[in-house]
């Protein structure tokens, strides 16, 4: 079996440096779908499986006890949903749910573990990956404490935008909200905002970017800190073809 069936960054990666060791993880890994507001952790909970991510967007979220809550990572086909329950023993404060709609490879957070321990190519892929969720926490404190609104929507908006590999989601206000971490009336502002510009469209609960370029340069530079592609997601830009289909189609 090669690395071409999955999209997972960190296996396509094993399978290139050690083809053994990724036929063996392979084995124990079964597919997963994934569904829009599935609960794959709970907060503070040791989950009991991880999931590397072939696509769709898995949030990890943070919540007050008054029910707020707030997105404070995202997973992708770049990494691991549950990553820190496999290289450590203390539960984090954050719910683990399903963004966006795809599919995930899984196994028991034991039986990971143990391949862990025996092969240092995937002990060191999930350590680099790790490093990276770790950007993310820290960037998205500085973020929520210093950027507007509007800024926080458009970081949100390219960061989702390019783990799905898509200019174009089902989205309602309310989960955005949650998501960014303002209230539903400044996301519904930014929302508008954005599309008077001509940056996005948003109809019958579907949002498209229409302008990514325009987009990152109002996003802060959270954006740029926490990319995973270092083409800033180039695959999804949406061309004059696509929005014109687009336009004909609504």
């Amino acid at each position: 079996m090669s690395s071409e069936p999955t999209r997972n960054e960190v296996l396509r990666e094993l399978a290139q440096s050690h083809q053994g060791a990724f036929l063996q993880l392979m084995r124990d890994l079964e597919p997963h779908p994934l569904h829009r507001g599935d609960l794959l952790g709970s907060p503070r909970a040791l989950t009991d499986f991880l999931y590397f991510i072939d696509s769709g967007v898995v949030s990890l979220v943070a919540n007050t006890r008054s029910g707020n809550s707030v997105e404070v990572a995202l997973v992708g086909r770049e990494g691991v949903a549950g990553i820190a329950d496999a290289l450590g023993s203390r539960p984090l404060p954050y719910a683990l749910v399903v963004q966006l709609p795809g599919l995930a490879y899984r196994a028991p957070k034991e039986l990971i573990r143990e391949h862990i321990f025996t092969c240092s190519a995937l002990h060191e892929l999930l350590m680099n990956y790790s490093q990276r969720v770790m950007h993310q926490l820290a960037q998205s404190a500085l973020c929520n404490r210093f950027h507007s609104s509007v800024q926080r929507l458009a970081r949100w908006l390219l960061l989702t935008a390019e783990r799905a590999d898509t200019n174009r989601f089902e989205l309602t206000h309310e989960f955005v909200a949650q998501m960014v971490g303002a209230p539903r009336s400044a996301v519904t502002e930014s929302a508008s905002t954005l599309r008077d510009k001509g940056i996005i469209d948003y109809r019958r609960g579907v949002l498209t970017i229409r302008n990514a370029k325009r987009l990152r340069k109002i996003a802060c530079e959270c954006f740029e800190a926490v990319s995973h592609s270092s083409n800033g997601g180039q695959a999804w830009l949406v061309d004059a073809k696509a929005s014109a289909a687009f336009d004909a189609e609504m």
